[in-house]
């Protein structure tokens, strides 16, 4: 059977894509287009292994290290690194889906007799077409995406909870959508989600102006229907808004923290952070 290198890795680059994107929903998270493409773009390239003779045990041995190695290389640019607890987690699932999916494969491969597929050095090749591909590629992508606004459409959610962790500190509060909520940081325009807390507030010592003239918060200008002035804001920490059908957003975002003065703590951010 000839093996057509473009064939190979546009197959497992779309392969690992879903894979990926199937990660990513099971950990209730969000990757940019970014990160997507080039994860997936990368466990394409591995499968260029396929075309290694493995008739050596030391050659078999290093397509075996390259794969493995592959796993947490892939985990690493698609989810970033945010704790060797989460890489491993992970890499697991994505190694977990590979191996269905071969499993899958390998059963099709076994009772099917089929000649479309090929399966060498823990690589699948299917023989087909790029114009086969790109129709499969585009059915797909149109069925997933009417899916998706169907879910869309029929999920209606107006309770959020926000939870805010930095090391050790955790803090779990209501958290309400409003498209008022304009405020940017001015120099990387990234969202800013307001928190009004006392207990956040003493917990950074934003009582102090030490603190504030730390390097550690910035002082924005920002204005609500409570009133306006300086908010210190901060890039510290990791901010997930958990909605009541138990969706998650992790938030690329800042944390503005302001005194709830005794009310009850809440967290302001616009809806338009969660697409």
């Amino acid at each position: 059977m000839k093996i057509y290198i473009d064939i190979v890795i546009i197959t497992n680059t779309i392969i690992t894509l879903i894979c990926i994107e199937t990660a990513a929903r099971m950990i209730n998270t969000k990757l940019s287009n970014k990160r997507l493409f080039l994860s997936s773009f990368i466990g394409g390239l591995t499968s260029l292994v396929i075309a290694v003779p493995a008739n050596e045990y030391s050659t078999a041995v290093l397509i075996t290290i390259i794969k493995i190695l592959s796993y947490p290389m892939i985990a690493l640019i698609a989810f970033k690194f945010k704790s060797i607890a989460k890489l491993i987690r992970n890499t697991l699932i994505l190694f977990a889906e590979n191996l269905a999916y071969m499993g899958i494969v390998l059963v099709l491969w076994e009772f099917s007799d089929t000649k479309l597929i090929y399966i060498r050095n823990y690589t699948v090749y299917f023989n087909i077409s790029v114009m086969q591909i790109t129709i499969a590629v585009v059915a797909t992508y149109a069925a997933l995406t009417v899916i998706e606004i169907i879910r869309k459409a029929a999920k209606s959610s107006d309770n959020y909870n926000a939870v805010y962790t930095c090391g050790n500190y955790k803090l779990c509060v209501r958290a309400v959508a409003d498209t008022g909520n304009k405020l940017c940081d001015c120099f990387t325009r990234t969202p800013v989600v307001i928190i009004y807390c006392d207990d956040l507030y003493y917990y950074y010592g934003l009582d102090s102006p030490a603190t504030l003239s730390s390097g550690k918060f910035r002082l924005l200008p920002f204005e609500t229907i409570n009133g306006g002035g300086l908010i210190p804001v901060t890039y510290s920490g990791e901010l997930t808004i958990i909605d009541d059908n138990y969706s998650y957003s992790d938030l690329k975002c800042c944390i503005g923290i302001k005194r709830s003065c005794g009310k009850r703590s809440r967290a302001i951010f616009n809806p338009r952070i969660l697409n």
